[in-house]
């Protein structure tokens, strides 16, 4: 079971931490970036090269 854990803090320093779990169909992926493209980018080539890892170890 993977669960997403958020953790922010307000402008008057107060802390929160909100848990999500995920759903049987879902996963969670963290992935620095500037901007929502520059994070699709960086997925779309992280699972690109694990599914080339994957097939290259098949061989």
């Amino acid at each position: 079971m993977q669960y997403l854990i958020r953790t922010l803090t307000d402008s008057t320093g107060n802390t929160f931490t909100h848990v999500t779990q995920a759903r049987e169909n879902e996963t969670f992926t963290v992935v620095e970036a500037e901007s929502m493209e520059e994070a699709k980018c960086k997925y779309k080539a992280q699972k690109l090269n694990e599914s080339f890892m994957k097939s290259k170890k098949g061989q």
